[in-house]
Formats: C-alpha cells, structure tokens, sequence
C-alpha cells in the first residue's frame, strides 16, 4: 500500500489545500474493502485512473458507480465507498474556498453530498490527466501531473476576498472560533459573511464550524484508536461526551461506537486531515 499527503506547489497554495495519492492491492480472494467516509469540510477533485469505486449514499440508499474522475462539493452526511481489488486514486483538496474559484459556480448550487463528472465542468483535457496518472509509477511524478494542470488553471482564479484567508484557519483551529471572530477577521457583517459563505462554501458558518469541529473528533479517532471518547470531546471543545454523540448522529445517522467498530473492520486506516 502506498498513502501520501503532499503539500501544493507554492503558487497553489491559496486555493489548493492538499494532494493525496493512494494506492493499494488485496487478495482477490477477499470481499472487497468497503470505507465510511466522513463529510468533511472539503471539497476535492478526484482522478481514479483505472477504475472507479461504487458510492452508497445511505440517507437515500442510493448506490452510483463513480466517473473516473469526479468533483466533490459540499458534504453533509456520512457516505461508504466500495472499493475495487486493485485501487489508484490521486485526490486535489482544495481550500474552503477553492473550489468556488477554479469554476466560479456558487458552492450552494452545487450537489450535496454528490459528485459531478469533472470532464462536464472543467474540461476534456481530464481525460488525457488520467491516461499520463495511469501509465506513471513514481508518486512524486504523479503530484507533479496534476500541479501541472492547476497551474494553468490559476489565471482563471475568482478574486481573493479576506474570508478566503480566514476559512482555512477555522480548520487549522478545528473549528474553536465563533461566527462574531470570523466576520470580524473576513471585515464584513454577520449577514455579508452568511452570503460570502454560501456562495464560496455552500453551507451557512455555524453549520461549517460544527462540522470541522466534528471532523476534528472523527480525524482523532481514526489516528489515534485507542484514544477514549471523553477525551476527543474534551479536546474537540464539546461541553460533553453527550454533544460529541448529537453531533455523529447529526452527520452520520449512527453513534460513535458504531464508526468505532468500522475502524476495526476495515483494512487499514484512510488518515484523513483537517489541515495540511
């Protein structure tokens, strides 16, 4: 198996969050590996350049077989991704706001939870990215691929407000900070920053700080296992264990030992990250 974060190219940086490259093969003889994926508060471009996983969205029990390449915006609720034997994927995470400024297209027009097939939105050279990822083995070359192709993307860039510069900071703060902060680090109002949050991210501030607070405490316990739920919900800023369970069941349908137990189960850790 190989899994690796990359940090962006420089000049990405500002609306590029993280690469991901991850790779794995199992025995055939075994069912294949199935993975909860919490909804997170990013939105990601994903190139899968051989073949594609099956997604089970499980509040409507929709099952959908991905494009091999897809745009992921906003996330609400816990989805599973059936993997195949054999699985390559190359993930671009973008910051809170980047998605929205590579395409322009307002973030609360897009699906939730959903994905879209990124050849549709961006355009056909998404193709020709997945032939050069699927013939190339080495993992820095790859990252190197798809720098390539943001990099001439950066000229289209949307205009940089101040809340583009504050939101990846609630991240890095896991979402300990108040709406009142934010509007007053982004210098607008309570009502310009709900707009500007709409547009840009697709969900209100009060539902993206509960969420990153929550994503934190999934994060923790995906890295760490052995850690105790009171202590996440200490560390996470929830005033008890009992907000720590609203709040998985708010975005998961389940309670935490549930997700605990799918840890247990699956064949290695995702190691999702908040902030990189």
């Amino acid at each position: 198996m190989f899994h690796k974060i990359y940090k962006p190219h420089p000049a990405l940086s500002e609306f590029v969050n993280n690469i991901m490259v991850f790779r794995f093969e199992l025995d055939r003889n075994l069912p294949r590996p199935e993975f909860s994926f919490p909804p997170l508060p990013e939105q990601c471009l994903y190139f899968y350049p051989f073949e594609a996983p099956e997604s089970e969205y499980l509040t409507t029990n929709k099952k959908v077989k991905l494009n091999r390449s897809i745009l992921v915006g906003p996330q609400v609720n816990r989805i599973k991704l059936k993997m195949h034997h054999s699985n390559f994927t190359v993930k671009v995470g973008f910051q809170p706001c980047g998605l929205y400024r590579l395409l322009g297209i307002s973030m609360n027009e897009f699906p939730v939870d959903e994905s879209l097939d990124s050849t549709y939105i961006l355009d056909k050279e998404i193709q020709f990215i997945n032939e050069q990822l699927a013939e190339t083995q080495s993992p820095d070359k790859l990252k190197e691929i798809v720098e390539h192709f943001l990099l001439k993307k950066l000229h289209k860039l949307r205009s940089r407000l101040p809340i583009d510069s504050v939101l990846p900071m609630i991240l890095k703060d896991g979402g300990l900070v108040n709406v009142d902060a934010i509007a007053s680090q982004a210098c607008v109002s309570n009502r310009q920053l709900e707009r500007q949050f709409l547009q840009r991210v697709g969900v209100s501030p009060k539902f993206f700080i509960r969420q990153t607070r929550f994503a934190k405490a999934w994060v923790m316990k995906e890295s760490t296992p052995n850690i105790k739920w009171t202590t996440i919900a200490h560390e996470c800023g929830y005033f008890d264990q009992m907000h720590l369970i609203r709040d998985f069941k708010a975005f998961c349908g389940v309670s935490p030992s549930i997700i605990e137990n799918e840890f247990h189960t699956t064949p290695f850790s995702l190691r999702n990250q908040l902030y990189y």
